[in-house]
């Protein structure tokens, strides 16, 4: 029996007006229609031959996407005669395997660690290390070192006139530790 809806159209045993898309699962044209949660659903008469894991094809156009089923529901009775005379409701969960290809693939790796006996240790993937060091650490950094040319072009920064009016009055006491 075929039921004449706000549309007017049936197509494989279901009204497009409630099910605007069409399935293609082993070759045969199913009409659907995707919920508000994203389930697939598919009005039937006996359950289809599917598993998860499983590619079925969405019909857009000429175009077919593949859809890998994540998870699926087969429920009888569960179509209730809306735009279809189909009995049974196939609920389907999927996911665009084309639309997956082209996404950004995130990678993710196991660290280890023991013990860190550091100060600036980063860990992880695309992190961003941020350090601040004042004036008076990178002062006391250089006079530790042994290193004369570091020392000495410090020191002509610090008495850079432009660079100890920016540091104040502390200029004279950082001049004193190099």
């Amino acid at each position: 029996m075929r039921r004449r809806s706000r549309s007017g159209k049936v197509k494989n045993n279901v009204d497009t007006f409630f099910y605007p898309d069409i399935v293609m699962i082993e070759g045969m044209e199913f009409g659907a229609q995707k919920n508000s949660a994203g389930k697939l659903l598919i009005p039937c008469g006996d359950m289809p031959d599917i598993d998860f894991g499983k590619i079925i094809e969405q019909k857009i156009g000429n175009k077919l996407i593949p859809l890998k089923i994540t998870d699926y529901q087969f429920r009888e009775g569960h179509s209730l005669g809306v735009g279809t005379n189909l009995p049974n409701m196939l609920e389907l969960e999927t996911v665009n395997t084309l639309a997956e290809q082209h996404k950004p693939k995130t990678s993710s790796s196991t660290v280890n660690i023991g013990s860190i006996t550091s100060d600036n240790v980063q860990i992880g993937d695309h992190n961003v290390q941020l350090h601040n060091a004042t004036i008076k650490e990178i002062v006391e950094h250089v006079s530790k070192s042994d290193d004369p040319e570091a020392k000495s072009k410090l020191k002509s920064l610090l008495e850079n006139p432009t660079v100890s009016s920016l540091v104040g009055a502390g200029v004279t006491a950082l001049l004193a530790m190099l």
